[in-house]
């Protein structure tokens, strides 16, 4: 039914809370929809995006007044109340009807201004919602700024990475403004099948304390440490009749070899290397701290069919861009030591002891920091998105219970220290974070690629997914001697000395960091493969 696996047995909370009939049948609730017709034109069935980036949609959501009450007061997190949705774009409204709505998050359910999860296929196992089956509604509390988490998600998916889909809009319940709210895209069969093109494998969300420490061969240990009470630490969230977690003990197994000359080719055949590289770039250049290398947390592992190895995914990244809630300054950390060292963290420790591995975290971290995790990327987006939750960020009341946040906090935000934990401006941090990654990495990466590209020799896309071209202007190259990130050569490119461009194909080689060496130079591109 789509409960997640904390939930207890339907059958120990109060029968009619879970029961009721979808149809809204009180006198309160015809009143708001009464109102909420007339002020509105309805036109079902609409496909109207819900990720429109350049728009704040408007999400309205029904549900019995009682039922709300109670797991709203009473913090519950782990079962669904059924409603209706209407989702307003541009004007225009499709709706669903017998949704399931909860309350979502652990530590911030006793935040004043909540964050709620939609199901479309709770109550209809069939049941979806422009292709969807589940929405996450963050509310945002810790931040003033109200967009980091969409700016993480900005950066992640313009250098490539696997497409985490994400919206402001504005959310109301029962008719009461809520407030502004990031809608974020599950991470479920539907995102798995969108992205990997296949969702039959194990998709595991981990959790702290998920640091991926030797447990033993057999799955039982891995299955047995748990998140909370009643939520695995690494908690399966696909094919879980099955509960088989034997691929699982034998990636944790196999991550915890000692490193030798045969460790990299043992690791790579279980485990997406690259994925874990890149994605432990992304959370030192965006200062995400709350995550599996500082706070073994807030990941998923998907055991991908297709590859036979595990992808790295990062999840709930609220915590970033100058966020602090333990006493660091993330914007100068040392990129190279930014793991915790209190307890093991295999997946840093292992991988960063292959010399290849590292090297090849920091040309990307180095990439990162120049060109999408960088002021001349990102200061124009946060500028504009600003500009656009300006309006609802003014009239978002429960934006103000928490931390006292005023519509000056919200402006300055951008630019200035506001409290305790966010001790710096998003710019001021990112300027930062850039200026000390750049330092820290002096002497350890080739400068080729962040410089002007020797003259006619250049590649783009970079990250590329199927295609890169080559510019061959001067027609000076005739050969490209293509290497891997281990530095072994891979194949010959062959360019005419007649053509200016020349487009290579490359979608069918394994997704990694290139490097490509001619007679006039050397340059990388990082290939992200289709979508993943």
């Amino acid at each position: 039914m789509g409960i997640t696996a904390n939930v207890a047995p339907k059958a120990q909370f109060p029968r009619h809370f879970v029961t009721f009939t979808p149809k809204i049948n009180t006198m309160q609730n015809i009143t708001l929809i009464l109102f909420w017709c007339l002020s509105h034109t309805l036109l079902f069935g609409q496909q109207a995006t819900l990720f429109d980036e350049n728009t704040v949609g408007r999400i309205e959501i029904f549900v019995r007044p009682d039922s709300f009450e109670y797991i709203y007061t009473n913090l519950i997190n782990d079962e669904y109340i059924r409603g209706d949705f209407f989702f307003t774009y541009n004007n225009q409204v499709d709706s669903f009807k017998n949704i399931g709505l909860r309350m979502r998050g652990n530590t911030s359910l006793s935040a004043q201004k909540k964050s709620f999860k939609v199901s479309f296929n709770e109550f209809d196992e069939d049941g979806e919602f422009q292709g969807l089956r589940k929405l996450n509604l963050r509310g945002s509390h810790n931040d003033p700024s109200m967009m980091r988490e969409r700016l993480f998600y900005k950066a992640w998916n313009d250098a490539g990475m696997p497409e985490r889909r994400s919206a402001f809009v504005d959310v109301y319940i029962n008719g009461v403004y809520y407030g502004l709210y990031t809608n974020i895209e599950e991470i479920d069969k539907r995102w798995l099948d969108r992205v990997y093109g296949d969702n039959d494998g194990n998709l595991y969300k981990c959790q702290w304390p998920a640091s991926l420490a030797y447990l033993g061969t057999s799955p039982g240990p891995y299955k047995a440490l748990m998140h909370s009470d009643t939520e695995r630490a690494y908690d399966l969230k696909t094919n879980e009749l099955a509960d088989d977690y034997t691929r699982f003990a034998q990636l944790a197994t196999t991550l915890n070899e000692p490193v030798n000359a045969d460790y990299p080719a043992k690791i790579s055949a279980v485990l997406n290397v690259e994925s874990v590289l890149k994605s432990f770039a992304f959370d030192v250049a965006t200062g995400n701290w709350d995550d599996y290398f500082y706070n073994q947390n807030n990941y998923y592992l998907y055991d991908n069919p297709a590859t036979g190895k595990f992808e790295f995914i990062v999840i709930d990244t609220d915590n970033t861009f100058g966020v602090d809630w333990v006493n660091r300054d993330w914007a100068t950390r040392n990129c190279l030591n930014w793991y915790s060292q209190s307890s093991p963290r295999p997946l840093a420790t292992k991988l960063m002891a292959v010399p290849a591995y590292k090297q090849q975290f920091m040309d990307y971290l180095f990439y990162l920091t120049n060109n999408i995790v960088s002021p001349n990327h990102l200061f124009p987006w946060i500028d504009d998105m600003h500009a656009l939750i300006t309006p609802s960020a003014a009239l978002d009341t429960y934006r103000t219970y928490d931390y006292d946040y005023s519509m000056n906090d919200f402006h300055n935000s951008l630019t200035q220290t506001i409290d305790g934990h966010t001790p710096y401006g998003i710019k001021p941090f990112i300027e930062n974070r850039r200026n000390n990654t750049l330092q820290q990495l002096a002497g350890l990466v080739s400068t080729e690629t962040a410089s002007e590209p020797a003259a006619g020799f250049e590649i783009w896309p970079n990250p590329a997914h199927d295609i890169i071209q080559i510019s061959n202007s001067q027609h000076r190259i005739g050969e490209v001697q293509v290497y891997d990130a281990l530095g072994q050569w891979h194949r010959t490119l062959h360019l005419s000395p007649t053509a200016d461009v020349h487009q290579i194909e490359v979608g069918h080689w394994p997704t990694g960091m290139y490097i490509l060496r001619s007679e006039v130079g050397v340059q990388r591109f990082f290939l992200v493969g289709n979508g993943q």
